[in-house]
């Protein structure tokens, strides 16, 4: 085979990749994202395939395959997804670094999101946080903290009530400005001019308790992730409607949004950074004001935003047993620093 990974539709061949490592399968993924074919009717070929090969090829759909070269871990990965597989040659474990890394107890989802940040394939921008401090008179919030969140990645941040947790997100919006230190978000320091030219880039997700009757519509409040940017009325409806149809409240466009529900009104805000294209989202105690149903409904939305775009996530949240199951790391944010 002259290709690294060839896929092949009824017989004729739709795909080739000649990249290296795990790029050919990022590759494909790229191209069914375009292209209209039906998953499971396509055949693959592949020079090697070890279990982070075949967790992908499980995460893309695939259902028939044909590997030169295959590691014994890779085929239980198959046989438990009901892969139909061949071979040409079987060895214990092919002599890769990443098939040491990828841990037995990952699921196939789990994988794919972190062979995704070790190629650097994440939409998210890296944020760093310098020995940064606010004040608010002479009580001191935050105090030299320090944080590097590398793009991609996602952190939960909690701590007791008043020990600065909206203060952080709001430094980091450039909403509250700190007495010492920097923030940068990908290259550009918080409030310097290149940094309000890409505003765009970072995007707020509030507590969801605000009372207020102003007559706006889901759809209009999405729309707002575009505000500023020029294009076609058309355009703005398309992303607006694209949005809300990937959170699943396309149905709730004309509806007023003072009169949704907590989890209606998380998954219109989400939409919201969608149409935005946010690489940073900041997430405010979002499990606060919904009910059960609607922290279910916002954990799947999460993981699907994390393993499609894989945006950088700071959240804050008291909400213990929710961020169990999130699944994220963790940081406590105690005496103006972060532990």
């Amino acid at each position: 085979m002259e290709h690294s990974l060839i896929i092949s539709y009824r017989d004729h061949i739709i795909f080739t990749s000649d990249s290296h490592w795990l790029h050919p399968l990022f590759e494909l993924n790229d191209f069914l994202q375009k292209e209209q074919f039906p998953v499971k009717e396509l055949f693959l070929r592949d020079k090697i395939a070890g279990k982070a090969a075949a967790c992908m090829m499980v995460y893309l759909g695939i259902t028939k395959c044909h590997i030169e070269l295959i590691s014994r871990r890779a085929m239980p990965v198959f046989e438990a997804a009901g892969i139909a597989y061949s071979y040409d040659c079987a060895v214990e474990q092919i002599d890769c670094r990443t098939e040491y890394l990828i841990e037995d107890n990952m699921s196939v989802d789990d994988v794919w999101l972190f062979l995704r940040k070790r190629a650097g394939r994440v939409e998210g921008l890296p944020v760093k946080i310098e020995n940064m401090s606010f004040s608010v008179g002479s009580r001191i919030i935050l105090n030299g903290l320090n944080l590097e969140l590398p793009g991609g990645e996602q952190l939960v941040v909690h701590g007791a009530n008043g020990a600065g947790k909206t203060t952080l997100l709001k430094t980091i919006l450039g909403l509250a400005t700190p007495v010492s230190g920097s923030i940068k978000i990908g290259d550009f320091r918080v409030g310097s001019q290149e940094w309000m030219h890409n505003r765009m880039n970072t995007a707020y997700v509030h507590q969801e308790n605000i009372k207020n009757t102003f007559p706006v519509s889901a759809g209009e409040v999405v729309s707002v992730g575009l505000a500023g940017v020029r294009m076609p009325a058309s355009e703005i409806l398309y992303n607006v409607e694209l949005a809300m149809r990937r959170t699943g409240c396309f149905n709730l466009f004309k509806r007023s949004y003072h009169s949704l529900s907590g989890g209606e009104k998380q998954r219109v805000s989400l939409a919201r950074c969608l149409c935005q294209h946010a690489k940073v989202l900041l997430f405010d105690e979002p499990t606060s004001f919904i009910d059960r149903e609607g922290k279910d409904d916002l954990l799947v939305l999460l993981r699907e935003l994390c393993y499609n775009e894989a945006p950088t996530i700071l959240m804050v949240s008291h909400d213990t047993a929710w961020i169990e199951q999130l699944g994220w790391e963790r940081k406590e944010l105690k005496g103006g620093r972060l532990c």
